[in-house]
């Protein structure tokens, strides 16, 4: 039945998350993202007119914050599943192999020559 079979490229699989993990090394999206979320003071004695975007820019900042590392959370795990998911195959496809040669071993109908008797007749394999 087509759409019944599970088929992984577990090379491309672990490439993948290979690339994801790599990716979370690199620095944040900016250098805002490191920044302590306190408050930027306002320059030249304007903290009556600017104190409120100095709130809003300390709230942004811890926002974005949690925001990215909840998506390298997020990624990490994803990467995880991915490596896992990788191995499950791999394991799968060796008890599977597994599997097929114990039944060939152990299956052997009874009987049967280990030789097969045309390949033991007289002149056999001569023209």
């Amino acid at each position: 039945m087509s759409g019944d079979e599970i088929n992984g490229d577990t090379d491309a699989m672990r490439e993948f998350a290979s690339r994801i993990m790599g990716s979370l090394d690199k620095p944040p999206v900016s250098n805002i993202s490191r920044s302590d979320g306190e408050s930027t003071p306002c320059p030249g004695g304007l903290d009556d007119f600017c104190m409120h975007l100095a709130i809003a820019e300390g709230t942004t900042i811890r926002k974005l914050q949690t925001f990215i590392t909840q998506a390298e959370q997020g990624f990490a795990a994803y990467s995880a599943f991915v490596q896992q998911t990788a191995a499950s195959y791999l394991r799968a496809d060796e008890t599977a192999r597994q599997e097929i040669l114990n039944t060939f071993v152990t299956r052997r109908p009874e009987g049967l020559p280990s030789v097969d008797p045309r390949l033991l007749a007289p002149r056999a394999g001569q023209h």
